[in-house]
């Protein structure tokens, strides 16, 4: 196994979706098949976890509408986009089902739209910082000693980098992602801002896209690469070095 993957520090290798698991010559065909198998699993996990503090949260705030569609709970199946696992294999980028939401129901109608937009991110935010801790214990304890620990510490990584990005996309200000239900929250519905990001949405996404791609091959930034380092070094680990 090649060692940069357990170093807690470099997150240049971010996701191994299909063409990077088969066009990467330091695996043999049984690292290529577990490393696939990680990546689905913590794939399905975080999406999972997302959906399901969305359902969780507007349950408890009086909405029924996910519980009565059978997103309520933590089967991965009821909440995966058959379209968005296909996407996310081969190009790293994947979607669940969005969770039916009623805000009519809240006793509250704004804030437990606030709540309910907020749950997926924190649900993510949460599962990267627990394996940022996992990942620190047994890294400053029992160490990559053999084979099986190698994969563990891949899995936390996958874990930090995946719930990272989730928590990174969700929190765009962009139609329908929840940054953007969050901040609508607090306008009146015939501001501005709320028809030019619907109407344009999927142009807005594009541009950015497109900028990324830009910067990284002209200038050889990574955007998504230096948010992963930012919020490990100035987010997890000074949560996990007070002992949060």
């Amino acid at each position: 196994m090649n060692k940069h993957l357990i170093n807690n520090k470099n997150f240049d290798i971010l996701i191994p979706v299909l063409y990077y698991i088969l066009s990467e010559n330091y695996y043999t065909a049984e690292q290529a098949v577990i490393t696939f198998l990680i990546t689905i699993f913590v794939f399905f996990i975080s999406l999972t976890a997302h959906e399901f503090a969305h359902a969780l949260t507007a349950y408890k705030l009086g909405d029924k509408t996910a519980k009565l569609a059978g997103r309520l709970t933590l089967n991965p199946f009821k909440h995966l986009s058959f379209l968005g696992v296909i996407f996310f294999l081969l190009f790293g980028i994947g979607w669940a089902k969005p969770t039916p939401v009623n805000p009519l129901n809240f006793k509250k109608y704004r804030q437990g739209i606030r709540w309910v937009s907020s749950a997926g991110v924190i649900a993510n935010f949460i599962l990267g910082l627990l394996s940022s801790i996992l990942y620190l214990i047994l890294y400053n304890t029992v160490g990559a000693s053999n084979l099986m620990m190698e994969y563990v510490f891949i899995i936390l990584k996958y874990f930090m980098i995946v719930n990272s990005c989730l928590v990174l996309f969700n929190i765009l200000p962009i139609y329908p992602l929840d940054g953007f239900k969050f901040i609508t929250s607090f306008m009146r519905a015939d501001n501005k801002f709320i028809h030019f990001s619907i109407k344009n949405s999927n142009l807005i996404i594009l541009c950015m896209l497109a900028i990324s791609l830009i910067i990284q091959a002209f200038l050889n930034i990574s955007i998504l690469s230096w948010y992963l380092s930012l919020i490990y070094n100035y987010i997890y680990l000074p949560l996990t070095t007070i002992g949060v």
